[in-house]
Parts: structure tokens; sequence; C-alpha cells
């Protein structure tokens, strides 16, 4: 089979095509034939070496697949060769065929495509655990930056879908801002590239600060901080640059007093509960098969374009969930 390796830590140029064998699944696993694997900014981090969770060269990218059962190991009797299917692996995605823990296999409804069902996996769950992380309740705003993306694409919908009285995104083109708001039902959406964005941020939350910040960018001496109410929870949970800035000791300072958290956020915990788990899974399935949930995921590459993919990512050219289709 085909997989794409990362040889060495570096550019986009460090991914590489390469042949392994097609592996045979043990007892209680499935071997999926992958149609379509998700691309998270987590594989960009790993891939230049800064993402502390992943393994050491050479590994093959790749947390989530969608695809159609190939073959069952021992001792599987719930799922059936052809059944399509989704799960989570371990760094072994971006590949022709994955191997899956049998009881991790989630069945797909035939309306559900494999592209944007790989979205739910990751970045959905991601979207969903960042609200209960903050403690999340009906009548609150939010503000999403990077909206249009990924996790911020999902987290617009799903605050939205979970009672916010008030969904702001920032996105730092025109058609972003466009898409976040007629696509993805936000309130009204921002130019954070803009000085002064914060403002209007409260501008178009009635004059008032929002009560959750969920932040992508690790930009903790950003205009971010300015949007946030008496009380309100930023979670902080991913950097565009692979680092955060430092946190200003006056910005401290005001946590403090204004009774306000800044909490780091990482997906992995929150996975370990298994009812909490399919609660959430139940509810993203439902919605997207339902339509009230929309996953654009128009962006496709051939498995041997995993470098122009993820050149196309950190260009910020990309819009919702970017996908390998081996």
């Amino acid at each position: 089979m085909q997989v794409i390796e990362v040889a060495e830590n570096g550019g986009p140029e460090a991914l590489r095509l390469v042949e392994k064998p097609t592996p045979w699944p043990a007892a209680g696993q499935v071997l999926i034939e992958v149609k379509a694997a998700g691309i998270n900014f987590a594989d960009m981090l790993a891939r230049q070496g800064v993402y502390p969770p992943a393994p050491k060269p050479p590994f093959v990218p790749g947390f989530e697949v969608a695809g159609i059962v190939a073959s069952l190991g021992e001792g599987v009797s719930a799922l059936t060769v052809g059944q399509r299917v989704m799960g989570s692996v371990s760094w072994a995605g971006y590949a022709d065929y994955a191997i899956l823990d049998a009881h991790a296999a989630i069945p797909l409804p035939d309306t559900l495509d494999f592209a944007p069902a790989t979205a739910l996996l990751v970045q959905g769950l991601t979207a969903w655990f960042l609200l209960d992380a903050a403690h999340f309740q009906p009548g609150e705003s939010v503000l999403v930056n990077a909206a249009a993306g990924g996790v911020g694409s999902l987290a617009v919908q799903i605050a939205r879908l979970r009672g916010a009285s008030v969904v702001i995104g920032t996105a730092s083109t025109e058609d972003k801002r466009n898409l976040i708001i007629r696509d993805f039902g936000a309130t009204a959406a921002v130019d954070y590239t803009s000085p002064g964005w914060a403002q209007k941020v409260i501008a178009a939350n009635d004059g008032k600060k929002v009560n959750v910040f969920l932040d992508a960018t690790g930009e903790l001496a950003g205009e971010g901080y300015d949007t946030l109410a008496d009380g309100g929870r930023w979670l902080f949970y991913g950097s565009q640059q692979g680092r955060a800035d430092d946190l200003p000791a006056q910005r401290a300072l005001g946590l403090l007093f204004r009774n306000q958290s800044l909490t780091g956020f990482s997906l992995y915990p929150w996975m370990s509960d298994a009812a909490r788990l399919q609660n959430a899974l139940s509810a993203l399935i439902q919605w997207a098969t339902e339509g009230q949930l929309k996953i654009i995921a128009t962006e496709r590459f051939p498995l041997a374009d995993a470098a122009r993919a993820h050149e196309a990512i950190a260009s910020r050219k990309t819009v919702g969930k970017v996908v390998l289709e081996p």
C-alpha cells in the first residue's frame, strides 16, 4: 500500500510517498480501505517537529480516517466487510489502508460522505469539548477566531446549536467572513487583521463583551483578551506559529481581578470517557445527517499531493475540512 511518511522533520517537502506492506488486522481489529484521511493542524506541527505528542521520524501522519471495512480480525462480529465506517488512528492516517480497533470503528450513515465525516472525529469533537471545557451555558455569547477553518467553522455552528445567544467569528478575508455568516450562521464576522477589531466584536454583541473566547492562534498578547467579559473564559487550543506569545503581566492581573480564566485545551483527555465521547459523536452525526451541521469539505487532495495540501493550509487559502483521498 502507499503511505505518506515524514522521513525527517521539516517543511512540506518532508512528506514522501512510499510503499509499505498492507497490514493485517489482529484480533479485535479491522482493516479499513481509506477513502478520506483528514488533515489537522497538529499534523503540520508534527511534521515540523514542534508537536510534543508526535513520534520521532520516520512516521505516518494522520489521526482520522473514513472508508470501507476490508477485512476483520479474529473475534470481530459487530462489523461486516464492505461496511462504511470512520475512526481515529494514531499517526497512521495518510495511507491507502489503516487499522482500527473494532470498538472504535463508528458506522457511517449512507447519507454522510467520507470526506465530511472525517471532520467530526478531531475537529468536531474539539469544537464540542471546547464548549464543555469552557462551562458554556445556553444564552451565553461566544467568540470563535479562525472561524472559517476546520475547528472554527464547526465551533460556530455547534455553539449556535447548543443555545448561544450570539456567536461571532473572525476571519482575514471578506469572502471568509461572508461564509461564516451565510453558511455557518454566525451573528457577525470581523477582520482580526484590522487594528481595533476587538471593539467590532463588542459592538456586534450589543456593546457587551463575550462570555467565551475560543482561541486557535496563541496570540496571548493580542486583542482577543479585550473582548472578554468579567467572568469570561478564554480557551486556548492551538497556535498558528507552533508557540504562544507571553502573557503580559498586566493581563494576568486582569484575569485575577475580573474573575476570568485562561485555560489550555487538548482533546486527548476528553476522549477517555466512552459515554461522553459517544454522546458527542451521536449528536454530531445526527446534526450532520439532518443538515443542521454544515461541513465544507471541498478541499480534497490526492494522497500523493499531501505536501501541496499542507502548503495550502499554511498559506490560509483553505476553508473548512481538508482531506486526502487515496
